[in-house]
């Protein structure tokens, strides 16, 4: 959830996050969403141009497993359960402003024209990853990161020992760059602890990410320019860009909200 302090641009920005499809709403959903709500209804009551985000995470593996136990075709599997947070939220009277899909043909467009841009700045290479993956969380974890050697710390199920040919973002090319932008503002982070948590967690280290998948089909393709058609966008890239392409990044710059 974020929003601009300064009042006197009369604008806000408020977000959910976007729930991942693999399962039905529940009550945290429930929770996270109407404090989101609630928050945009405050901020329209003080006269503030609001615009309030939320949606739903329908790409990856663990979706494309999800879909395949139940005899259906993933797309069919995530239409069914988005569309059964879009009707919990509609019953509810949540007051969004927009609700968005990562199947959403303007948000695929936003994903590849974010992929070429880092494309074009040089900011991306193809390298081989080999690790622990957790096919629940979709994501790769260090050595020093298991539990026991073998399990997710995040969700406790045991992880995949992978190897594959990714392409990476140069993450660490920023590191310098962000710790600047966190000095230079103030209020970019809050509460102020977690503020000094992310800078203590960058000043460790940024290690390159990788962005692209090839061990499955259920995601958004990579774009022409990058010239290799097997890989798709990895979905924790996919999914963050939600933030921007639901504003607009991708398509006309004269109808981006904000």
């Amino acid at each position: 959830m974020s929003h601009n302090s300064n009042e006197k641009c009369k604008k806000v920005y408020i977000t959910t996050p976007i729930y991942y499809v693999n399962d039905n709403a529940h009550i945290g959903h429930a929770y996270t969403t109407i404090i989101a709500d609630t928050l945009a209804r405050f901020s329209r009551l003080k006269g503030l141009d609001v615009f309030f985000l939320t949606g739903t995470d329908e790409h990856g593996q663990k979706i494309e497993e999800a879909a395949k136990s139940r005899g259906k075709s993933p797309k069919e599997y995530a239409d069914e359960i988005s569309g059964g947070f879009k009707s919990l939220w509609d019953g509810f009277e949540i007051s969004y402003d927009k609700f968005i899909r990562t199947t959403d043909e303007e948000h695929k467009r936003g994903v590849q024209k974010a992929f070429e841009i880092m494309l074009e700045n040089g900011d991306i290479y193809k390298g081989e990853f080999e690790g622990n993956y957790c096919v629940s969380c979709e994501t790769f974890f260090t050595k020093t990161q298991l539990v026991g050697e073998e399990f997710c710390p995040d969700c406790g199920k045991s992880t995949t020992i992978l190897r594959e040919e990714n392409y990476f973002f140069r993450l660490s090319k920023y590191e310098q760059q962000l710790l600047d932008w966190y000095a230079q503002n103030e209020h970019c982070i809050l509460p102020k602890s977690r503020k000094n948590e992310v800078v203590k967690f960058v000043e460790g280290g940024l290690r390159d990410l990788s962005i692209t998948r090839t061990g499955f089909e259920w995601g958004i393709k990579t774009p022409e320019a990058l010239n290799d058609p097997k890989h798709i966008v990895y979905v924790w890239l996919d999914a963050l860009l939600n933030y921007i392409t639901g504003l607009g990044f991708g398509g006309d710059e004269k109808n981006m909200k904000y």
